[in-house]
């Protein structure tokens, strides 16, 4: 499988390290595309020589996958750019960009005029650095080997599920803002660990472990977290009471706030 990533930011650059280190993609199949060489160096001072272009059209052309990995104000012109020398029985292009539509996509390429590509909207996290994504894919016009190729692209970077469009804007909220949010929790524990008297280091050490136990109880008895709540909480208690004081302070309808604010 070849690929041409256009965009070497933070997304586009954890993409092509993660194919990378799970061997997804040789170094010889990637093609960065981006107007700087910098993650390309980084790359080679890793042991990885990939190929470098700043035109995107070159890039494109002898990729499987095309993957669009720019900011959502970029697309329309990088799609422009690639729409000539799309082979568009045999390649699918990717869109990384939140909140970018099929239909766009579509008209940015001219699919009307000329027909095709496949199209796939992919909205991952940024834990895909780490091999540790949760990565949602929709797709439009795909057959079954495209949806191969980008599946085995994204599946050794983290939890992936496959969605309708019309879900696009729930899960970007749950997981690829919702990262975010779950960082949120970890840094008002870790100020509250110091608010009790512990050092700021230790109080954030603390938190980490106890959430990454809390999630690793979850997927272990694949309980559900009122389940396991339950375990720890008993009537008059002292976790009843501070749930409680949480749930005053409006814990639960911020949450939710949150989310959907971000659709």
């Amino acid at each position: 499988m070849k690929i041409a990533v256009i965009g070497a930011g933070n997304m586009g650059g954890a993409i092509a390290r993660g194919a990378l280190l799970t061997g997804t993609v040789k170094p010889e199949d990637i093609t960065i595309c981006d107007p700087t060489d910098t993650l390309v160096k980084n790359l080679d001072r890793q042991g990885w020589k990939v190929t470098y272009s700043v035109d995107n059209s070159q890039g494109a052309k002898e990729a499987d996958l095309v993957v669009v990995a720019v900011k959502p104000w970029l697309v329309e012109q990088v799609m422009g750019e690639i729409s000539g020398v799309i082979d568009r029985q045999r390649q699918a292009v990717v869109s990384i960009a939140a909140g970018v539509t099929f239909e766009q996509i579509g008209d940015y390429i001219d699919a009307e005029r000329y027909g095709g590509p496949a199209l796939y909207r992919v909205i991952p996290n940024t834990a895909i650095a780490i091999g540790k994504s949760v990565t949602f894919i929709a797709s439009y016009n795909g057959n079954s080997n495209h949806d191969t190729l980008v599946h085995n692209l994204f599946a050794p970077l983290g939890e992936v599920f496959q969605v309708g469009e019309s879900q696009m804007q729930a899960v970007t909220a749950l997981s690829s803002s919702g990262i975010a949010y779950a960082y949120k929790y970890i840094e008002a524990s870790a100020q509250g660990g110091v608010t009790l008297g512990l050092p700021e280091d230790v109080a954030l050490r603390i938190v980490l472990a106890t959430v990454d136990g809390a999630v690793a109880m979850l997927r272990h008895n694949r309980s559900e977290p009122q389940e396991e709540i339950s375990k720890v909480t008993t009537p008059g208690g002292i976790t009843l009471k501070g749930l409680q004081a949480m749930e005053d302070g409006g814990f639960t309808r911020a949450v939710i706030s949150g989310l959907e604010a971000t659709k």
